[in-house]
């Protein structure tokens, strides 16, 4: 079956009616267990056993594993140790009770729903009914706080979303509440008033549930590199993703957001490798469904970074895995949460422009230097200084006629949180509207997010059926030359170019006139994306052995996108003239894509503690199977202004498409054990298969183990913990291998054709060519492989206010599938792939982070430091003939290890003498003083392209760090976080140069070039042209290299919550305003030159934006 599985094609349709038959059986599943239940409300429970020899609260047990009833007992008061055998069929619970008695001093006493006190008698206890609400030091509900009663097992309740809890309990009862991060504590209950209880944060957070791969743990028992988020300061910001949030707070993540054009999402890495893993509610989803989830919707936020902690999503998670689990409903009345932002935008920075005077009469300047007529005569000079005649002697400012002083946004977000004690449910759903800076009203991102989670729970059948549906709508419209390029439009123009004639309209003097672009009738790239999931889980917990459970997930996922380019610009002017120019005929290319996925998951799970020793197993077998299709079609030279394919004209029409199926499927397995909470090992073990190798090598097992020693438990360390130097200390190391099919093609052990359009002729005649041979196939590869080493250490000192943990790793990667392309020319066509067994790359690194978190009075506050530091080294890749004859060039392909290849740069000509003795670029003549010099590297007395080196780190910047403060006082909040990077450089593009085609001073900072009276300048001489020198001054060079470092404000967050002063008594559990920004103050080299330090573009695109919001929320 499985050999099948991937040598052929999964059928869709087969797909399909396995997976609707799944749906069917397990919905009946439910109904019949919902049947059951309601069965059992309304009628005498009837129950059957055969108990011999056992004690008497073990048969309590029993009774209460296999039906509705609870039981309520002190186990001191009575002969509940006592051995009893009783067998009985279908009788009802008195009878049983009444023989399990007999002979004791014990009475019972049975209540509502099914509660059942005993006690001695003369002592039974009479029942009460408490009420009351959990609130934390602020003030605020606390949902989900468990309320047990001391001494009592099976009886208590959780806090509903306001956090209320009603619960009837023995009078005399203790009750005791319970909460991750916070103190335990325990309250005497009190009947007939409503009892308030307020929970204080705990700074010892060992126990703390952290989210894992296929389930979750604690951090006591974490052997592995994990990272966790705390989303109560998080999912507030009025951010456009996920993404863009948990910049700056965590070690290991590199958040870049490279543009500021609506619908971006920000780039996320872990460790500095490639795209992550992405995991919501325990099923794999794309990038572009985590960038698109609503932080509002997360409850918990794990970051899983080593081998051991991503070794059971093997080969998808050679990059790491972020793991996410969204909220669900609560127990109690319905919460309502609504919350409004409404945002400016605007870029962080944007360059001045010299004004066309300027402009010119350096130009001048320069020409007469070089001894050439001037091209801007004096009286036309003196026209643009004065600036009379605007149409003649233009200096246009293109930043008013391209864009806006802001763009606006705006977010409304609203849940819904509520439940029985059957069926618990979260509901939600987000609006996101976001403008562009652009001066035009028809652009836009506008996203619609949804969410349904439920939970069902049906105890006596020890059964739990989940339901989580979620997806959301996407419509993109941007101009019909993108976004990128017409904010570059607007940039690069030169301010003595026209934008409109002397009768307002667009003028055509002017190329790539933003004007035009912006207009109404122009073109436009629209792209509307739909995706739905649906998630049905069904646990089962097995009432012959404590701790086992059985579970099943089935996933359906869906995804269709529609994409619109209409490539029409609209009319333009003569100067002088209301008659309308049309420039190129419009042309339409419309797109479609779907996709489906089936996801099934099958777990078996054991948690058990004996004494000092505690078990957790996992065992999953998971398969997954893809179906994508496209369609695409272009028609050119529209005739009329009709923006659809039909209207167009089928001259040089095309049409395209794709389809595709896939499938992957994996067992996987993992052993947690650990003695006294001191000594802890984990073994993780995955078996992957995937159709992209030969049959007999498709499949891999992969592993990674992880130990873990809090030697703070130890009975020598007592002494330190009392003087709380080390409250808690705890070292772990993890190893593992993984394997990585990234970049490997499917089918390439089969012969491959493609279609081809060249046409020969043969004795005459023409004959069209069909196909081609591809690369040769191979059987010769199989999985690469990733060796990984983790060490590190956690702590808490200081009566746990301060805590921290540090890391060190190390991977290796190897056997990368290449056909080695030294002799791909040689032989006329594409080697065969192998495991490339000389070739590898490597990675190592460090972090670290410190967070102290404290309380002055009513004021509460915590501060954190987080800091990163990776290298990479590609040790050795496959070259082909032309990186061979320069060793310092060689994977230069690669990108990781080195920016680029070009000239040491040795400063400027300042003299004669450097000019006749120094080593120049060939054809260079004319260089003069103000020119770059560049360093003969292999001093051969000339400069080639032998002199090329390494120049400049890669663009993904190797230390990254964040500072993060969060404060609150008496309702008062604040929030900020500081980040930066360093160790990265960027190469600045052409039109920064001032090289672009011609050399032009347009912008202020461009006017610091040399001359004699400032020879310590920013830019070499300027001159009339490239040529007259030879470029010498335009070559690859580290002269135009910079440090792309940075220090920025990322966010800061300012507000007040009402309901500590004027709304203590009113429904409303929060009413919150507040004031937020992003972005709002950086430090950075590239500023000099007015890029952005997280930009993507060498030049100007689309710019980075600084935010300014304001917004209220509310929950009642």
């Amino acid at each position: 079956m499985i050999n099948y599985y991937f040598t052929k094609e999964p059928s869709w349709n087969r797909v399909r009616s396995k997976l609707i038959l799944t749906m069917k059986l397990t919905f009946l599943m439910v109904m019949i267990a919902c049947l059951n239940v309601s069965a059992k409300v309304f009628s005498q429970e009837k129950l059957s056993f055969d108990m011999k020899n056992m004690e008497l609260s073990r048969a309590l047990k029993l009774i209460e594993k296999q039906s509705s009833f609870r039981f309520v007992y002190s186990p001191t008061e009575g002969p509940f140790n006592k051995q009893i055998s009783v067998k009985v069929n279908k009788a009802p619970i008195t009878d049983i009770l009444d023989q399990l008695l007999e002979g004791t001093s014990l009475v019972y006493a049975i209540e509502g729903d099914n509660l059942v006190t005993i006690s001695s008698k003369g002592k039974l206890l009479k029942d009460i009914t408490v009420t009351g609400i959990v609130t934390d030091a602020a003030g605020l509900p606390l949902p989900g706080v468990s309320v047990s009663v001391k001494g009592v097992k099976g009886l208590g309740a959780m806090t509903d979303g306001t956090g209320k809890f009603s619960l009837k309990v023995p009078d005399n009862a203790i009750l005791v509440f319970s909460f991750v991060s916070y103190e335990t504590q325990e309250v005497a209950a009190v009947a007939g008033s409503t009892m308030r209880i307020q929970l204080k944060e705990s700074n010892n957070n060992l126990d703390e549930i952290v989210v894992q791969a296929y389930g979750t743990t604690t951090k006591r028992k974490t052997t592995s590199a994990i990272s966790t988020l705390d989303m109560k300061n998080v999912a507030p910001l009025p951010v456009q993703s996920i993404n863009d949030a948990v910049a700056g707070r965590l070690a290991g993540i590199i958040v870049t957001t490279t543009s500021g054009a609506p619908g971006t999402k920000s780039v996320i890495s872990i460790r500095g490798g490639g795209t992550p893993l992405f995991v919501i509610d325990n099923i794999i989803r794309s990038s572009n469904d985590f960038s698109n989830l609503n932080p509002n919707d997360i409850q918990d936020y794990s970051v899983l970074k080593d081998a051991a902690a991503t070794a059971l999503y093997g080969v998808a998670a050679a990059n790491g895995v972020i793991v996410v689990t969204t909220k669900k409903g609560t127990e109690g009345s319905t919460n309502i949460n609504y919350s409004y932002n409404q945002i400016f935008s605007q870029p962080t920075l944007f360059p001045t422009k010299v004004s066309s005077y300027e402009q010119l009469k350096a130009i001048n300047d320069v020409y007469v230097a070089e001894g050439i007529q001037p091209p801007t005569k004096p009286e036309d000079l003196e026209g643009f200084r004065l600036g009379t005649d605007l149409i003649k002697y233009p200096n246009t400012d293109w930043r008013k006629v391209g864009m806006k002083d802001f763009a606006p946004e705006m977010r409304h977000d609203l849940s819904l949180s509520s439940g029985g004690k059957v069926t618990k449910y979260y509901a939600s759903v987000s609006y996101y509207d976001q403008g562009t800076i652009l001066r035009t009203d028809k652009n836009f991102n506008r996203r619609t997010t949804y969410r349904l989670n439920t939970t069902s729970n049906f105890d006596n059948l020890n059964l739990t059926v989940t339901t989580n549906l979620d997806g959301f709508v996407e419509n993109n419209s941007q101009p019909g030359v993108s976004y990128g390029n017409l904010y570059s439009h607007i940039q690069n123009k030169q301010p003595r170019q026209q934008a409109y004639n002397e009768f307002g309209l667009p003028s055509n003097n002017t190329v790539d006139n933003p004007a035009v672009e912006l207009h109404p009738q122009s073109g436009y790239i629209r792209n509307l994306s739909r995706v739905f999931n649906g998630n049905l889980g069904v646990e089962y917990a097995a009432h012959f052995l404590e701790g086992l459970k059985f579970k099943f997930n089935g996933v359906y996922n869906m995804y269709n996108s529609i994409g619109k380019s209409w490539n029409a610009l609209a009319p333009s002017y003569a100067n002088g003239s209301t008659t309308p120019i049309y420039a190129n005929p419009p042309s339409l290319t419309s797109s479609s894509g779907e996709g489906k996925s089936i996801t099934l998951q099958g777990y078996v799970t054991y948690n058990k503690t004996f004494g000092d020793h505690s078990v957790d197993f996992l065992g999953v077998y998971e398969q997954q199977q893809f179906y994508s299709s496209s369609l695409s079609g272009q028609r050119t030279a529209y005739q009329i202004l009709f923006d659809q394919l039909l209207a167009g004209p089928t001259l040089n029409q095309s049409v395209g498409g794709s389809e595709g199926e896939s499938a992957r499927s994996a067992y996987l397995g993992r052993l947690n054990y650990t003695y006294k909470s001191k000594y802890s090992a984990e073994l993780s073990v995955r078996r992957d298969g995937s159709d992209l190798f030969v049959p007999g090598k498709q499949w891999g097992t992969f592993y990674a183990v992880s130990a873990g020693y809090s030697i703070s438990e130890e009975n020598f360390m007592k002494g330190l913990k009392d003087k709380h130097i080390f409250d808690y200390l705890k070292f772990r190391g993890s190893y593992g291998v993984t394997g990585n099919s990234d970049g490997v093609g499917r089918f390439l052990y089969i012969p491959g054709y493609g279609i081809s359009s060249v046409g020969w002729v043969i004795d005459g005649k023409a004959v069209q060519g069909t196909s081609e041979p591809g690369s040769l196939p191979s059987v010769n590869y199989s999985w690469q492989t990733i060796k990984s080493r983790n060490f590190g250490f956690d702590f808490a000192s200081l009566d746990n206010h301060l805590n921290g943990s540090a890391e060190y790793y190390y991977t290796r990667t190897t056997g990368f599938v290449v056909g080695d392309p030294k002799f791909s020319q040689t032989l006329g066509i594409g080697l065969p792939p192998i495991n490339f067994a000389e070739g590898a790359n490597r990675k190592e690194g460090y972090e670290f982070n410190l967070s102290w978190n404290n309380s002055v009075g009513k004021l509460n506050y915590k501060v954190g430091l987080n800091f990163t530091r990776f290298n990479t080294l590609t040790e050795r890749n496959t070259e082909d003939q032309a990186t061979l004859q320069n060793p310092f060039t060689r994977g230069s392909g690669v990108a990781n290890d080195f920016l680029r290849t070009g000239y040491y740069n040795a400063g400027f000509y300042t003299d004669y003498s450097q000019l006749l003795s120094g080593a120049r670029i060939i054809n260079a003549n004319n260089v003069t003083a103000g020119d770059l010099r560049y360093q003969d590297t292999n001093g051969d007395g000339q400069i080639n392209g032998s002199d090329n080196r390494r120049i400049g780190t890669n663009t993904m910047p190797r230390s990254n760090y964040g500072i993060t403060v969060d404060l609150d006082y008496k309702g008062f909040f604040f929030t900020t976080v500081i980040q930066g990077a360093g160790n990265r450089d960027r190469y600045i593009g052409d039109v920064v140069q001032g090289a672009s085609g011609q050399t032009l001073l347009t912008y202020d900072f461009q006017t610091d070039y040399w001359r004699p009276d400032n020879t310590d300048a920013l830019f070499p001489r300027q001159v009339s042209t490239p040529s007259v020198n030879g470029s010498q001054n335009y070559q690859i060079s580290d002269f135009w290299l910079i440090q792309s470092k940075y220090l920025r404000l990322k966010y800061l967050q300012l507000g007040y919550d009402f309901k500590h002063s004027l709304l203590k008594k009113s429904a409303f559990q929060q009413l919150r305003v507040f004031a937020s920004g992003t972005n709002l103050l950086t430090s950075a080299k590239s500023q000099k030159y007015f890029i952005d330090p997280e930009s993507e573009t060498n030049n100007y695109g689309y710019p980075v934006q600084r935010t300014i919001s304001f917004g209220i929320s509310a929950g009642f």
